[in-house]
């Protein structure tokens, strides 16, 4: 079962109108909507630190009574930074069985971040989360993700 505090930022949010001096004293500072605004650029100064990983427990009926049917499996990850401002990123992922298995990411990644564009305005909520799931692709959570979920689930 997926955490319920990810599920509640997929929200779409308001776009918040352009920052101005007095709403907060850097822009990488939760705003009263949650939201952590940053620069694209700033995300390459952030370590991310696996939080929890874990299996969906979605179950297909019909595969579980065919004998020999292949399944699938499928879960999420969530990650952080220790450092401030606190940053939180979650996505889906699969194991991919073809060829040489593999931990893929799926769709978009559930955040409290709200990416800036150059002029400091708000990138369009879903524009965001495709960079950000671009950045989540530059590095390997994969391997950290997947052996946490084998040790969480073996007896």
């Amino acid at each position: 079962m997926k955490p319920l505090y990810t599920r509640k930022l997929q929200r779409t949010p308001r776009e918040s109108k352009r920052h101005t001096p007095g709403q907060a004293n850097d822009m990488n500072t939760l705003l009263s909507d949650g939201l952590l605004r940053l620069h694209r650029q700033d995300l390459r100064n952030f370590t991310l630190t696996h939080l929890v990983s874990g299996l969906d427990d979605e179950a297909c009926n019909e595969c579980e009574q065919r004998c020999g049917a292949s399944t699938s499996l499928s879960g999420y990850t969530e990650w952080i930074c220790a450092q401030e401002p606190r940053l939180s990123l979650g996505w889906d992922w699969q194991l991919e069985t073809s060829m040489t298995p593999r931990v893929v990411r799926l769709g978009l990644p559930r955040t409290n971040i709200l990416l800036l564009d150059g002029e400091r305005d708000p990138l369009p909520w879903n524009e965001s989360l495709h960079v950000l799931a671009t950045f989540i692709d530059t590095f390997d959570w994969n391997t950290p993700a997947f052996r946490a979920v084998c040790q969480r689930y073996s007896f």
